[in-house]
């Protein structure tokens, strides 16, 4: 594996460009996990739609054969819920091991340590593009409808990804020690499928129901993307400021666990 030449000579360098200069290290990750999960599969990166898509075929059929959805365009306003939640379920389980399974890498050359998780972010991210680009085909066929607050979404979607990496650094490190952390979030990960208004219209839950649901916060963020993608209008202002303050949150949590505890992750792998 290839690393971007580092010339002794030349001062350390800060910042950004301390980890720019690992470009080609996370690259190369990043490239060897599509190979490795879709070696010897016929269709390849294509497989990487089946899981939202047949959720996605599984929920039109029971909110509209028997559970009937009063949405109209309903169909949209699923596969809006469903591709983003499946961004941040993957990213969040793809993370649990991406330590644990770098541990060669990790043990036997230096860099920094926050690229792995990164890298498997990235991988992630690489697999929903396809998605998001077929939607974006689909969207006027769909019932979108083109309006100039689309030019928000790239924003909208760079916070809900800033979230998630904060996540993502949290449990790549701390599945290092808990080992049986994996598991318990593939659990809490299907429990928070139904408790994120995906499929369903939060309007119209009971007053109870719907406040436990808002404490949600990807509830925030479909929030978002439900307004941008499928309502065509702005956001309201307070869901935007809860979403931030979650993402501020999530990074401060991650960034400072992962720093604390990279300096130990050679003798804990």
């Amino acid at each position: 594996m290839q690393t971007s030449a580092i010339h002794p000579s030349s001062p350390p360098a800060t910042g950004l460009a301390r980890y720019w200069q690992y470009r080609d290290l996370v690259r190369n990750l990043v490239a060897k996990d599509l190979k490795v999960r879709y070696q010897g599969a016929a269709l390849g990166f294509l497989w990487s739609l089946g899981n939202p898509l047949a959720l996605i075929l599984l929920y039109d059929f029971v909110f509209t054969h028997v559970f009937r959805s009063d949405l109209p365009h309903y169909i949209l306003y699923l596969i809006v819920g469903v591709l983003h939640y499946n961004l941040f379920s993957q990213s969040v389980s793809q993370s649990c091991e991406s330590l644990t399974g770098a541990s060669g890498l990790i043990q036997k050359i230096y860099f920094p340590r926050i690229l792995v998780p990164t890298a498997s972010l990235l991988f992630t991210l690489a697999l929903w593009v396809i998605a998001i680009l077929i939607l974006v085909v689909l969207y006027p066929f769909l019932g979108g409808v083109y309006h100039w607050g689309l030019l928000l979404y790239p924003l909208a979607l760079g916070l809900y990804i800033a979230f998630i990496w904060g996540i993502v650094l949290t449990f790549s490190v701390l599945q290092v020690e808990l080992r049986d952390l994996k598991h318990m979030v593939e659990i809490a990960l299907m429990f928070g499928f139904w408790f994120t208004p995906i499929g369903y219209d939060i309007n119209v839950l009971k007053p109870t129901t719907r406040e436990i649901i808002s404490l949600n916060p990807l509830t925030q963020f479909m929030d978002l993307f439900h307004a941008l993608l499928y309502a065509g209008t702005l956001p309201a202002l307070s869901h935007v400021l809860i979403a931030s303050a979650w993402t501020v949150a999530t990074l401060t949590v991650g960034t400072i666990l992962f720093r604390r505890r990279a300096r130990h992750l050679v003798e804990d792998l």
